[in-house]
């Protein structure tokens, strides 16, 4: 099906995910399904290419499609534009930014390791689980250092991100949160940079908020599970 000149190539990787995202987007868009972003569709699609095409090599996806993994720490960093614009009303609340970042990180460890225990998964596989709300780039080398699986901690993110991008503004309106800087943190604490794009559509300070929640929740996390890892292990 591709030559293996195209498959040994870094461009695969890039083209695969670039193309399957923007096919997924232009469907999207005939169909009408607005609600869905592209992402929640693409993924599948290219997990279903690399799981079912026999001459495709993980490895081979994996070389090209490393380079849009490094585009991330970029793209995070690029929503300093919109912090910028609105930090006057961040920096007011300051104090409840932080309280709200620390339970945050704290719920998804203590959540994810008491769920990881009760359906009976094995320790590597749980802690490579834990970092799952940070984005990809931490999420990956906290993973590493705690002995996680850095891919499998790759797919958490990516799968927590998806249900963000989806879901978060309708749990949020369902829970009468309408306040745009509490919504921005919730969803960048929770679903990162994939659930935060989504507030690109709603407001300017959402997603600064979100871009905020997004870095202060990476380094509370890689503070917070060093800490609470052999608190939760002496308990379960």
């Amino acid at each position: 099906m591709f030559p293996d000149l195209l498959l040994n190539s870094h461009l695969f990787g890039v083209g695969l995910t670039v193309i399957t995202y923007w096919l997924c987007e232009m469907l999207l868009k005939k169909l009408g399904a607005r609600i869905f972003p592209p992402i929640a569709l693409a993924v599948p699609i290219i997990i279903a290419i690399l799981f079912f095409s026999p001459e495709i090599k993980y490895e081979q996806y994996e070389a090209g499609a490393s380079f849009i993994t490094f585009l991330l720490g970029p793209a995070t960093i690029a929503l300093a534009l919109p912090l910028i614009r609105n930090w006057e009303i961040i920096k007011a609340e300051t104090l409840a930014i932080a309280g709200g970042i620390i339970i945050s990180a704290l719920t998804a460890i203590i959540s994810v390791y008491s769920l990881g225990k009760i359906f009976g998964l094995s320790d590597q596989v749980l802690i490579s689980l834990l970092p799952k709300s940070v984005t990809t780039p931490i999420a990956m080398e906290i993973s590493y250092v705690i002995g996680g699986i850095p891919p499998l901690t790759a797919a958490a993110v990516v799968f927590t991100g998806v249900l963000g991008a989806i879901f978060n503004h309708r749990i949020l309106a369902l829970m009468g949160i309408r306040n745009d800087l509490a919504a921005g943190i919730a969803i960048g604490a929770s679903s990162h940079g994939a659930g935060t794009s989504v507030c690109a559509n709603v407001s300017s300070l959402q997603l600064a908020a979100g871009g905020v929640a997004i870095a202060l929740t990476g380094l509370a996390t890689s503070i917070l599970i060093p800490i609470m890892l052999p608190i939760l292990r002496t308990i379960w």
